[in-house]
């Protein structure tokens, strides 16, 4: 059984979100992600837009960080 499509919000303009925006855009492509390179070879995704899928992760990612990067690192642990 083939999974599902990927999020739209792979193909979104990722600096206009807002910080809980970019959050869980990014829990709904990683868990995508996740489910794809768990299918069988039958019922994977095309490599394309798998590796779309990633990058779209990855702008997440770097808009999260140009959000947050100016904020002291956490401390305690």
């Amino acid at each position: 059984m083939p999974i599902n499509p990927p999020p739209d919000t792979i193909h979104a303009d990722f600096s206009t979100f807002t910080a809980k925006q970019l959050r869980e855009a990014q829990e709904e492509i990683w868990a995508w992600i996740s489910e794809a390179e768990s299918a069988s070879y039958e019922d994977a995704p095309d490599d394309d837009i798998l590796d779309e899928a990633r990058d779209a992760l990855s702008e997440i990612i770097a808009e999260r960080r140009d959000l947050h990067g100016d904020e002291p690192a956490p401390r305690g642990g």
